[in-house]
């Protein structure tokens, strides 16, 4: 019988994302000792594995924070990667609102989501740092606005490798859907909302909202740092009962960035139906290199990013400080992956 490995990614631009949508998976262990199988296929009863850590043998490629809630509070994981691709970081008001720019903010309620269905409130933790980012990028700090916390009511689960493009239409609404109806309604004055979800938020609500500001444009790397650096992280037991798995595994996702640094307008279009969107959107939703940013490293450039957003986290108490990359990660893997790919690899 062959080993599963399991594997759960975000709905965001990931090497994983694209070696699922062409197959990738099943063409390098067909026939092996190892079966990589969608956690989605574990049902609800799992579905939130995907942000606890939890199930044994299991990979995850994606948003920084529920790894780090996840060790925080004991999950036996190892990083064996990040990946950053600078992603659209949007900022939404009414139309009738005469909010046209963030100098229009001042004594204004900022919107900061809160879903009490989830264990570690990623989202909260995500507006908090655009809003953060974007306040001091335009003149501004925190105590020119009123951080406003609202509730939101949904079914979480269901947007967990939400699989869009299956070939059927997209059913699953915008994951802003909350934040937008909350700002429809009166109860804040500003929301965010980013990625290629953004663009699709902008698709279903239309002329009832104002983009006043993309934070993809600012200077500052740091700023656009928004639960990215994105880290790949596999079970902590996998890689001592199972090295050989771990390195096919991460020479898939080689693989795939290969072909999408290769073939821009090829990466764009298996991302969109990934991310239940349209290609053209891939183009608005990243950096005008994205296709060329997916490859998994451990640089120190991306572990600096990693370090300085976690120590957004830590200042605003989301995170511990005995919470640290040291001891957690393990760049052998991603070495030897390289080596056998035959690509050259900095880190």
């Amino acid at each position: 019988m062959p080993t599963t490995l399991w594997y759960s990614r975000c709905p965001v631009a990931t090497a994983s994302g694209i070696a699922y949508q062409r197959g990738m998976f099943d063409a390098e262990f067909d026939g092996s000792d190892y079966e990589v199988r969608n956690i989605k296929e574990l049902g609800r009863s799992k579905a939130n594995t995907h942000f606890t850590g939890a199930l044994p043998d299991s990979f995850r490629e994606g948003g920084f924070i529920p790894p780090l809630w996840a060790r925080q509070n004991g999950a036996k994981t190892t990083v064996i990667g990040f990946t950053f691709v600078a992603e659209t970081l949007r900022f939404y008001t009414r139309p009738d609102s005469g909010i046209n720019s963030f100098a229009d903010l001042k004594g204004k309620r900022i919107g900061l989501p809160v879903r009490p269905q989830l264990e570690i409130d990623f989202m909260h933790v995500n507006a908090h740092k655009a809003f953060w980012g974007a306040l001091q990028e335009n003149g501004m700090t925190e105590d020119d606005v009123v951080l406003t916390d609202f509730e939101i009511d949904e079914d979480v689960l269901a947007t967990v490798n939400a699989d869009y493009g299956q070939g059927e239409e997209r059913t699953v609404p915008p994951l802003y859907s909350g934040e937008i109806e909350a700002l429809l309604a009166g109860k804040v004055d500003v929301v965010f909302a980013k990625n290629a979800e953004a663009l699709y938020t902008e698709h279903v609500y239309g002329d009832r909202i104002n983009m006043i500001y993309d934070l993809i444009n600012s200077s500052s790397t740091e700023f656009k740092c928004n639960a990215n650096p994105r880290p790949i992280t596999v079970s902590s037991s996998t890689i001592a009962e199972n090295p050989e798995g771990v390195i096919r595994y991460l020479q898939v996702l080689i693989r795939a960035s290969a072909f999408a640094a290769d073939d821009k307008q090829g990466a764009a279009e298996v991302m969109a139906p990934e991310l239940g969107v349209q290609t053209d959107d891939i183009f608005k939703a990243y950096e005008a290199d994205f296709n060329t940013n997916l490859w998994p490293t451990l640089d120190d450039r991306i572990l600096g990013l990693a370090n300085a957003f976690m120590g957004f986290m830590v200042d605003k108490g989301y995170l511990s400080d005995q919470v640290t990359l040291d001891g957690w990660i393990d760049p052998e893997p991603l070495r030897e992956a390289y080596r056998r790919e035959k690509i050259a690899y900095a880190a």
